[in-house]
């Protein structure tokens, strides 16, 4: 896990303190949790408001049934990873269940720089590293209603084996003990009720 890149955090620092009225400023919205919880699917209804823009990760794994390439993530080899990370282009970046992810630092710069609200959808491990360097950061963790809801989330995607799924369970309850760093929780039990409860959070009509 890297720390936040030093130049993005200047824009974000800046971007921050300036503008006319609150709605004008550029923001940084971080959602996390398991893997299974929705968070993907919720950034994707955000995105219909004309202010949101969302990161699109790079990542090593291999694409899943329905998934396209620089819609969901940029899908690259780990050479090609390790090129980025070389050369400073990750905000940050992490192993998750063997693959390697990372988020990329322009797009942020640009939307933030645009009075845009930027959503990284992000592991835990690198939210916590972007909080602790930038505090003006919201954070929203996405619960599961239950281990079970979870455990058949998982199944319905038919790309992860039994012994995956066990390991991601594993990893969401290790996950949910870092709730309480962010600054809401929200149970996605319906996802229409979930996605209002987080417009209602950012202020967005």
């Amino acid at each position: 896990m890297t720390l936040l890149n030093s130049k993005l955090y200047v824009v974000l620092f800046v971007s921050s303190k300036i503008g006319q009225g609150e709605n004008k400023k550029g923001r940084l919205v971080i959602i996390s949790g398991p893997s299974g919880s929705g968070k993907t699917t919720i950034c994707k209804q955000l995105m219909e408001n004309s202010r949101i823009r969302r990161s699109i990760s790079y990542t090593t794994r291999g694409r899943r049934e329905g998934e396209k390439e620089g819609i969901d993530y940029h899908f690259i080899e780990k050479s090609e990873f390790e090129k980025l990370i070389n050369e400073n282009k990750l905000a940050e970046h992490a192993e998750y269940c063997g693959s390697l992810y990372g988020t990329p630092i322009e797009p942020i710069k640009e939307a933030i720089e645009n009075g845009k609200i930027f959503i990284l959808a992000i592991d835990v491990m690198g939210a916590l590293q972007i909080m602790k360097k930038i505090p003006e950061v919201t954070s929203i963790f996405i619960m599961p209603p239950d281990d079970e809801t979870l455990r058949q989330r998982l199944r319905e995607r038919l790309t992860d084996s039994d012994v995956d799924i066990h390991k991601r369970l594993e990893l969401a309850n290790e996950e949910l003990k870092y709730s309480k760093h962010y600054d809401f929780c929200v149970v996605n039990d319906q996802l229409d009720d979930t996605v209002k409860k987080i417009r209602g959070i950012l202020n967005l009509s």
